[in-house]
């Protein structure tokens, strides 16, 4: 490991231009008939994430704008890692560019450094090393990459369609250690009863997993043809931990509530204050947990409204061992009594391995060799490929992080948040541990 340390000194301004080389492209997933799949920035990105894997020496191959692979080895068993080049919208409030990789101290800084291309090269960087020490592969091993994690996940739907599971896989999406499951995921869509007027428009938020930092409405003055626009602002974040975080929708509604507009429209305020009241779907009736995964969270992330009617997308976030129709039923009681209805449902299961399974047994003491922390594996509520693919768990690279040093204020640094964030130390560290657990797994 000395050796990796000395490699890793001597590669370093190679690996941090490999990242910002991929932040640079904001790469939001979209449709676009004219550059299929997902819009021309994730096409853009793609190529050039498989460019880096030729220029060190890997195979690459396209999967039709989907995913692209990196992969050394001919062995018919395969161990994967994925991770995703797509990334959610910037969003407000940023101080530095989102769009490019600033470094400040120990840190980088852009849309994506954490969630997810930092840690794509990484990866890369693990694989890297091995060839270039002449590691010899009992195993395929490949690194694999969509674009459209962060809004549906149909890339590894395709990819698997299309081409052979792996053996056993692992996601570098999350935090170390192991993440061994991850709760159900349900987007739910709804609308309101059509207002009375006096509310001309709302709007906040830009996606269902991130909390809104700022959220709006238009309003008619009195009897004239003004409008006054009333605003409000949150504190942002992942929408599977609502800690810390506050709903500038439910701002917004406390704001509207004592407003002179029409009773159905300041009922519709309360609604709005209630349902952003924690995070945790307590003013929606449907909080709940379980030992396994935890605490049910409950994200109203995006807000509009259409021909007199405000509708509102969810992402909600369920323990492994509840049913999710338990949930809809009660949600949908609460709605309808409050005048609005479910318009749309996805349901995104949850999964769950046996803490005892190999592929975690490996991964646990690859990440215990290299850290000696003792901590077990996990369960959280964040959504990654891994209940996408068979045998797949998630491996990291996420460690415990510091942010004094960059005077960020409240609700930025983290992923999904304004000025997201990455520590060069922790990065790699990951390295070192990625290329612990890729030389235990060669050998199974």
């Amino acid at each position: 490991m000395d050796e990796l340390d000395q490699w890793l000194n001597e590669v370093e301004e190679g690996f941090l231009e490999d990242i910002a080389q991929l932040v640079e492209i904001p790469s939001v997933s979209n449709f676009d008939e004219d550059e299929r799949p997902y819009g021309k920035n994730c096409a853009k990105v793609l190529q050039r994430m498989l460019s880096m894997g030729e220029q060190y020496g890997f195979e690459t191959m396209n999967c039709d704008g989907y995913c692209g692979r990196i992969s050394f080895g001919e062995a018919d068993k395969e161990i994967a890692v994925w991770g995703h080049l797509d990334v959610v919208p910037a969003g407000d409030g940023w101080v530095y560019e989102p769009f490019s990789c600033t470094r400040k101290g120990d840190f980088i800084i852009g849309r994506g450094v954490q969630d997810n291309k930092g840690p794509l090269i990484a990866v890369l960087y693990a694989m890297r090393y091995l060839k270039e020490k002449k590691m010899k592969p009992n195993v395929k091993i490949s690194l694999i990459f969509g674009c459209n994690e962060e809004s549906g996940m149909d890339d590894v739907t395709y990819y698997l369609a299309h081409q052979k599971a792996p053996d056993w896989s692992f996601i570098a999406d999350c935090g170390f250690p192991v993440c061994h499951g991850e709760k159900g995921i349900c987007h739910v869509h709804l609308q309101s009863e059509k207002l009375e007027g006096n509310i001309l428009n709302l709007d906040g938020g830009n996606a269902l997993n991130s909390v809104p930092s700022s959220a709006q409405a238009i309003l008619k003055s009195g009897e004239s043809t003004e409008t006054v626009c009333i605003e409000a602002e949150g504190v942002s974040g992942h929408a599977a931990f609502p800690e810390g975080t506050k709903n500038a929708i439910g701002v917004l509604g406390e704001k509207l509530q004592i407003l002179d507009i029409g009773a159905n429209e300041r009922k519709v305020a309360k609604f709005l204050k209630n349902i952003c009241s924690d995070g945790f779907g307590t003013g929606l009736g449907i909080a709940c947990e379980d030992e396994v995964s935890g605490a049910l969270t409950c994200n109203p992330g995006v807000i509009s409204m259409q021909d007199k009617c405000i509708h509102i997308g969810m992402d909600i976030r369920y323990p492994v061992t509840v049913s999710i129709e338990t949930i809809l039923d009660k949600l949908r009681a609460y709605v309808n009594k409050e005048g609005f209805k479910v318009t749309q449902i996805i349901d995104n299961p949850p999964n769950y391995i046996e803490p005892s399974h190999p592929l975690v047994e490996e991964l646990m003491n690859a990440y215990r060799e290299e850290t000696g922390d003792d901590k077990p594996a996990y369960v959280m509520g964040g959504g990654t490929y891994a209940r996408k693919i068979p045998n797949a768990v998630g491996f990291g690279p996420g460690l415990k992080v510091d942010y004094t040093e960059l005077g960020l204020t409240n609700g930025h640094g983290e992923c999904h948040c304004a000025d997201e964030a990455q520590s060069i130390t922790n990065l790699k560290k990951a390295v070192r541990i990625y290329v612990r657990a890729l030389q235990r797994l060669n050998k199974r």
